[in-house]
Formats: structure tokens, C-alpha cells, sequence
């Protein structure tokens, strides 16, 4: 371990820690009790354990429908969430200390989760300068990057509208996390740090088996694996293991909603609040009946991107939303109120920096891939433009699912994440090599980024503050 590394560790231990106390005290709706909980309606927060519980004592996956207020999917009289089973699955070792304290402990895995997914974005920063950066660096100016970017992924960023101690941005949590662990370990892989690839493939299938849409990221990032294996003519038995990375999340999240439902890809048809709350009949009598399609697409692309969707007011919180269900801009062919919208805020007012070095990465990897002429097999370990491209393709594919389906909320923020964690990976290589020679143009640059990063971390707690505390 270099000396800048060991500083770059110790800078991601800090981000961690300043991270800590801001979800804790969410997570614990304010009251800084690990076994607080909200049972009501709209958060279910007891709801994994519950599903823990079943599942090791009878043997079933349904659950008593208290445990998931407004959420039940009846199927034979019984009723299912239709959330995955990873949430739970981490709670069974710890299932006696969830009964001694009678709670599912949701501040204590859902701040894990997190963390965890923090963690590992900042890895893959620390493996990008690690492999790929230059020596001729100034360390102040690595380290200051680090700093920022851990601040706009942690505090500044969306990670922290899922500290909402609820049973939807918990499995956004898990999805997340085990996602950009599936990449981080595939990339150690990669560059020979680790000889295996099958933990790789249990990352994914418990990233998959927490929310779908990490199941169809895992899926897009496994075929491209298969496909470097394929050119690398590695040997069969590792193809094999790439495929089941592309594969499995989506084969054994469909099995467990088979098991559920009895049906592979479950409709939110099958909700009981949705066949029989007044505002959903009337969505749907809006759309036609559709509850996904590309139809969704421009109406939610909209909503998730532009800049203008918070609002000032004078006492704090200092922000508010500024779109809901009735004033959000519906964009054809959805007609208006086609969708279930809650109160929505955007990327590019929550975490501005982030997606302003995603927006650089994408067209630095454009142009030096358009130059590039493949001539047999691609060194992809140690190839930084191709290795991002296939990073960013894949990160984007989780959000494929959010942006056509009837429902656009703050917290699919969320599924945007590992986008630009993977940006900010990559923003080294592409920004530190115009400013390592020009301290008057780096320093203008520090201070813009430090001002987006405070804009974030003001704007991110003042949402989450009416989130949690319905103010």
C-alpha cells in the first residue's frame, strides 16, 4: 500500500464515520433507538423480520397482512409482500436478538446497508487512482477530489433518502449495496487481486433478489463479463461463472416470486391497494390500464433530472419539494395524473457534482472508444475507457425499470446510485490530469465542487427531513 493510499483509506473511514450519525438519527426517525420501529401503513418496518420468521418457522414466505400495511399481494387467502427475500436473509443469524428485543431492528440493518453501499462506491474510487492514476498527481489534489466526491456519495447524496426507516428504501439499500459489491470484486478479479469470481455471483444474486432492478443491472453486467471472457479465451468453467452472475438474480428472484405469486414477474395488478384504492382506479382509468412501458419514460426522465425541483423557504427545513401529483409536468403520450406520483425531487438538485462528473465521464469514454480500433483481444483489466463503459452501461440498466413503470417517487432516487458512484470512480482520469498543472484553475475548481457539495448536503437533509418527519 502506497502512502497516498493509506491517506485515501483513512479519508474513506472519515467520510464513513461523518455518514454515520446523519442516517442513524433518520433511521431512527430522531429518537436514536436501534430498535425503534414503524409499523404503520407506508412503512411496514417490521416487515422483514416477519418474513424472517415465517420463513424459518413454518417454512412459507407469507406473512400476517398487519406486517405490511397497504402492500398485501393475496394469493390463496394468504398475503405476500412483493419485496425480495435478501433483507431477510441477513437478519436470520441475528433472529434470537430480534425476539429478545421485539423488533426488526430496521435502523440497524438499514444504516448497514448504507454504509455498505457507500463503502463500496468509495472502493471503487480508491481501485480507479490505485490502478490507473498517474504518479505525477499532487497527492493534495488526489485527496481533495476524494474528499468531495466522498461527501456528495455520502451526506450530499441519495443514499441518505433512503435512511427513511421503511420497507421500500430498505430493499433499495440492499439492492445498491450488493450491486456495487458485485462490481468491486468483479474489477478486484479483473486486475488479479482475487483468483475467484464466484463471490461476484452471490453479491449479484443478492443485490437481484432485494429489488428487480439490480437483477436486471447484475444481468446487462454479466453478459459483458461473458463476453470478456469470451475474448480473453478463458477457460469454461469461468464462463460458466459469468454467465450465472448475468443470470441467477434474475432466475431466483423470479423462482421466489413464483413461490409467492406463482408467477414470474409480478404486476402491482395484483396489490391489493391497487385493485381497491380510488386514486389508483382512477390512474389507471387514465392510462389505459398500463402499469409499465415506454410511455412512462419521458413524463419520469423529466422528473428525475430536472434541476428545478426543490424550492427555498426561510426557516428550516430550507427545502422543500416543489412537485407532487398535482403539479409535476406530464410529458406525452401519459396523459396527466396517468401516474402515481408522490412528492419527487431530481438527481441534478440532489447531488449536482456527481452527475456533472458522470456527464464528463460518459462523453471522455464516448470519444476515446469512437478512436479506438480493437485489434484482437482487449487488455480490459488494465484498459480504463472500456472497463468504465461497461461499469456505466451496466449501472444505468438498474434504473431501466424505474423510469417505465406507473410510479415516480423521491426514493427511486435511489436506484440512480451506483450510476454515479461509478462516475465518480472514473472522474480522476479525466479531470486530475487538466489540473495537476494549473493550481490557480484547480483551486477555482475545489471551491465550485465544495459549493455544489454543501448545496447537496443542505438540500438532501431538509427533503429527508419532510420525509421522515412529514413536515
Amino acid at each position: 500500500m502506497t502512502p497516498l493510499d493509506r491517506q485515501l483509506r483513512h479519508v474513506v473511514a472519515l467520510v464513513l464515520l461523518a455518514t454515520l450519525p446523519v442516517v442513524v438519527y433518520f433511521a431512527t426517525i430522531g429518537t436514536w433507538r436501534l430498535t425503534h420501529q414503524n409499523v404503520d401503513g407506508g412503512w411496514s418496518g417490521a416487515f422483514y423480520w416477519q418474513q424472517a420468521e415465517v420463513m424459518i418457522v413454518h417454512g412459507r414466505l407469507d406473512v400476517d397482512p398487519r406486517h405490511i400495511l397497504g402492500e398485501c399481494f393475496e394469493r390463496h387467502r394468504r398475503c405476500y409482500g412483493y419485496f425480495g427475500l435478501t433483507p431477510s436473509l441477513v437478519r436470520l443469524p441475528v433472529i434470537g436478538l430480534l425476539r429478545f428485543f421485539h423488533s426488526a431492528l430496521t435502523p440497524v440493518f438499514l444504516s448497514a446497508a448504507i454504509l455498505l453501499a457507500l463503502w463500496a462506491a468509495l472502493q471503487l474510487l480508491r481501485r480507479s487512482i490505485r490502478e490507473f492514476g498517474d504518479s505525477t498527481w499532487p497527492p493534495a489534489l488526489v485527496i481533495g477530489y476524494v474528499v468531495l466526491a466522498g461527501l456528495a456519495l455520502g451526506p450530499g447524496s441519495s443514499l441518505i433518502i433512503l435512511s427513511r426507516p421503511a420497507v421500500y428504501e430498505e430493499a433499495i439499500a440492499w439492492a445498491v449495496a450488493f450491486l456495487l459489491l458485485t462490481f468491486n470484486h468483479t474489477w478486484a478479479w479483473l486486475a488479479g487481486d482475487t483468483r475467484r469470481l464466484a463471490p461476484a455471483v452471490l453479491f449479484a444474486v443478492a443485490a437481484g433478489n432485494a429489488r428487480p432492478t439490480a437483477a436486471v443491472a447484475c444481468g446487462v453486467f454479466g453478459l459483458l463479463l461473458v463476453a470478456w471472457c469470451r475474448m480473453r479465451r478463458l477457460d469454461r468453467r469461468t464462463v460458466a461463472v459469468a454467465l450465472c452472475v448475468a443470470l441467477l438474480p434474475t432466475v431466483t428472484a423470479s423462482l421466489t416470486y413464483w413461490l409467492k405469486l406463482g408467477t414470474l414477474l409480478p404486476s402491482v395488478r395484483l396489490s391489493k391497494q391497487v385493485q381497491e384504492a380510488p386514486h389508483w382506479r382512477d390512474i389507471l382509468q387514465r392510462n389505459g390500464g398500463r402499469t409499465g412501458g415506454l410511455m412512462f419514460l419521458p413524463t419520469a426522465v423529466t422528473a428525475y433530472f430536472r434541476p428545478d425541483s426543490v424550492r427555498w423557504q426561510s426557516t428550516w427545513p430550507w427545502f422543500d419539494f416543489k412537485f407532487g401529483q398535482d403539479s409535476v409536468t406530464w410529458v406525452p403520450p401519459l396523459p396527466p395524473k396517468g401516474a402515481y406520483v408522490e412528492k419527487i425531487a431530481s438527481l441534478t438538485s440532489t447531488m449536482p457534482l456527481p452527475w456533472a462528473i458522470n456527464l464528463t465521464v460518459v462523453l471522455w469514454c464516448a470519444w476515446r472508444l469512437a478512436r479506438r480500433r480493437f485489434r484482437g483481444p482487449v487488455a480490459v483489466d488494465f484498459d480504463p475507457p472500456l472497463l468504465a463503459g461497461a461499469l456505466l452501461v451496466s449501472a444505468a440498466a438498474m434504473p431501466a425499470l424505474t423510469v417505465t413503470t406507473v410510479g415516480i417517487t423521491t426514493r427511486y432516487l435511489g436506484d440512480f446510485y451506483a450510476l454515479s458512484a461509478v462516475g465518480a470512480a472514473f472522474g480522476p482520469l479525466v479531470l486530475l490530469p487538466g489540473l495537476r498543472h494549473r493550481p490557480g484553475l484547480a483551486a477555482v475548481a475545489g471551491v465550485a465542487a465544495a459549493i455544489l457539495v454543501v448545496w447537496a448536503v443542505l438540500v438532501t437533509l431538509s427533503l429527508q427531513t419532510h420525509l421522515v418527519f412529514d413536515w
